[in-house]
């Protein structure tokens, strides 16, 4: 992933990819979504070290930080530089296929609409176990190709908005076979849908009928 194609213009503006959704990213960090997400993991892991991989602004960082020592990462120099106004956490530039961590260094991995995006799919989920401790969780956001690619991907291609960056659009049974082949076990898989506004603020979630969500969310544990 380059810095070019993931700079302001991404995030930001009339032609950025959330304009047609949220306006731009910094809208999302009033999400009702990312204590959820804190909520879940912490029925798996209650602290110990944490890194988001693709953190962009470190909205999910910064939400952790009460109860983990979290560090996010992310491809974009823009978002990382965004990052220091609204996150107390580390974040820095990095590679997700080429992790600047020992061995076993994480109790918890979350890659957050990220991994739709990654072309070395597989080297990067190898970079993940190998940084994950032993019996540690990760915890992946996914757009659920059913509903996105089929439905909105088509609707969004008319206007004009279709994601281009998205590569690895799967589904739920596909994610599993993977996360087996990288000795990951997958323990809970959800349906999400999240919206907020200045006077709105709405999530839903269910583990019922997940194909008819939006995003998934998936915790798997290393085994």
């Amino acid at each position: 992933m380059s810095e070019e194609l993931y700079g302001e213009p991404y995030f930001e503006g009339r032609h950025s990819n959330y304009w047609w959704t949220v306006g731009n990213y910094w809208n999302l960090k009033c999400f009702p979504h990312w204590r959820e997400i804190l909520r879940l993991i912490r029925r798996f892991k209650l602290g110990g070290k944490l890194l988001d991989i693709g953190c962009a602004y470190g909205f999910f960082v910064d939400a952790t930080l009460d109860h983990f020592e979290a560090y996010g990462i992310d491809i974009s120099q823009f978002a990382v530089r965004k990052s220091k106004r609204c996150c107390r956490g580390s974040i820095f530039r990095a590679s997700a296929i080429s992790l600047p961590f020992k061995e076993e260094s994480f109790d918890v991995v979350t890659i957050l609409d990220t991994l739709e995006h990654i072309p070395q799919l597989d080297q990067c989920l190898k970079d993940v176990t190998r940084v994950l401790k032993d019996e540690g969780v990760l915890f992946l956001q996914l757009p659920n190709p059913l509903i996105w690619t089929y439905i909105c991907g088509r609707l969004c291609s008319c206007v004009g908005f279709e994601d281009e960056t998205h590569i690895n659009d799967f589904g739920l049974q596909q994610w599993r076979r993977i996360l087996i082949e990288h000795g990951l076990e997958l323990k809970k898989c959800l349906g999400m849908v999240a919206f907020a506004s200045r006077r709105v603020r709405f999530l839903l979630k269910s583990k019922k009928a997940v194909s008819l969500f939006p995003e998934l969310w998936m915790i798997a544990k290393k085994c």
